[in-house]
């Protein structure tokens, strides 16, 4: 669906007013949806999914996923996390650490759309897909 100039430059004015230092507000997004749909201005629906559509990108762009294959203890989670947040000052972080047997070993660390692989499993289905090209 195209969304009309006008309502993209209102969801970005309402995006920006329920932002603090950069950082939107899920709250007070949340009130001004709730605003929108009680006062239903012209383009209220366009409005609305371009401002989600906003939220949802930069929570997407904060998110951080570690997968290990095996549980990290907390002193290894808070040096995977100073690490990143040294290599990312300005930028806020939300960690979330998961266990993926599947990996059989190190570390798959998602920064938004960034991806660090150094997997076993990712190594030797590269090993495989050489070995295949090569023969």
């Amino acid at each position: 669906m195209k969304i009309p100039k006008q309502a993209q430059r209102q969801a970005n004015s309402l995006f920006k007013a329920c932002s603090v230092n950069g950082v939107p507000d899920f709250q007070k997004a949340l009130q001004a949806i709730d605003l929108l749909l009680e006062k239903r201005p012209r383009g209220w629906r366009q409005i609305v999914e371009h401002l989600k559509n906003r939220i949802r990108l930069e929570a997407a762009k904060r998110a951080v996923l570690v997968q290990s294959a095996a549980p990290l203890d907390e002193a290894q989670q808070a040096e995977i996390t100073r690490s990143i947040r040294e290599r990312n000052p300005d930028r806020p972080l939300d960690f979330s650490f998961t266990v993926v047997p599947e990996l059989l070993g190190g570390l798959r660390v998602q920064i938004g759309w960034q991806v660090l692989d150094a997997t076993i499993r990712s190594r030797l289905e590269s090993l495989l897909e050489s070995n295949a090209n090569n023969a």
